[in-house]
């Protein structure tokens, strides 16, 4: 009997020396996993850090970073071109303010660094300066605080600078572009408001149609001048039948424009007075003079065909 429980016994103790076992040598792999896993973390850490990096040098905008008291700590190559500051030269303990406009400088230490310490960020526009050449340019500006990720604290002021100039000089271009739309969209309009139509070689016909203020008065007077001395026409038929209102100003036009045409050698011939406007004119007391009046544009072609 006693043989056999210490045959037992003996069993018992080798398996729990195996149970043992297994557990250290299953707590090794746990540990060996833990430290490959650890591994592979520390490399991809260490892989996004590298594409990081090498998206921040390559950035065609400035990047940068310097501490709360304002010297640099990090700017990439654009950065480093943008300010004219040698690229390879360290430029670590940088004295950031030298990069800015005096007057860039008091805003950044007034009002940019109180919000960045307030807020945590400040966008806006920046006056930059080159370190060689001292132009100044404008760019805008992304700062940002800088913290630690464990503890919170402040590390430093990072920004992200972009150079205004080729967007400046891009919009001067649409803006020189647009004004010349409009100016052309004008003369156009002018020109349609304005028509002048060779009926002869010596007669030409300008119907006005609309509304006739002092801006399209003075048209009326240019375009018929110089349709009349280009061509070198005898006869200008102004056909007023479109015309929604014969005002002072609108007879003190037509009048301009018979006397002007007169000193070029031509006759006007005014056509289309209907009924109510011969009323407007006599109670505006308006003297034609010596234009010749027509009822209708058709008798007025003939009358200048006649005497052309």
């Amino acid at each position: 009997m006693n043989g056999a429980s210490d045959e037992g016994a003996e069993e018992r103790e080798r398996l729990n020396a195996l149970s043992r076992r297994v557990a250290e040598l299953e707590e090794q792999v746990a540990a060996r996993d833990r430290t490959i896993e650890l591994l592979r973390a520390r490399d991809s850490l260490e892989e996004e850090r590298q594409q990081m990096l090498a998206a921040v040098e390559n950035c065609a905008d400035f990047i940068g970073i310097c501490s709360l008291d304002g010297r640099a700590i990090y700017c990439n190559p654009a950065g480093r071109r943008l300010i004219g500051y040698d690229l390879d030269a360290d430029m670590r303990g940088f004295d950031v303010s030298q990069a800015l406009t005096p007057e860039a400088t008091r805003y950044f230490l007034q009002h940019i660094v109180p919000a960045i310490q307030a807020t945590g960020r400040w966008e806006g526009e920046l006056e930059f300066r080159h370190l060689v050449t001292g132009e100044s340019f404008p760019t805008q500006y992304n700062a940002f605080m800088v913290k630690d990720q464990q503890t919170g604290q402040p590390l430093g002021i990072g920004a992200v600078t972009r150079d205004l100039r080729a967007a400046r000089r891009a919009e001067e271009e649409r803006r020189q572009l647009q004004d010349e739309v409009i100016r052309t969209q004008a003369a156009m309009l002018a020109d349609l408001s304005t028509p002048l139509i060779p009926i002869s070689d010596d007669v030409v016909v300008m119907p006005l149609i609309g509304t006739v203020d002092e801006n399209r008065a003075n048209q009326v007077l240019e375009s018929l001048l110089a349709g009349v001395s280009a061509r070198g026409a005898k006869v200008a038929i102004l056909d007023i039948t479109g015309v929604a209102a014969v005002d002072a100003a609108v007879a003190e036009g037509l009048l301009r424009a018979a006397r002007a045409v007169r000193l070029l050698g031509a006759e006007v011939v005014l056509t289309g007075i209907r009924a109510e406007v011969a009323q407007a004119l006599v109670g505006l007391g308006v003297d034609l003079g010596n234009i010749v009046t027509r009822g209708t544009l058709q008798s007025g072609i003939a009358f200048a065909m006649r005497r052309a």
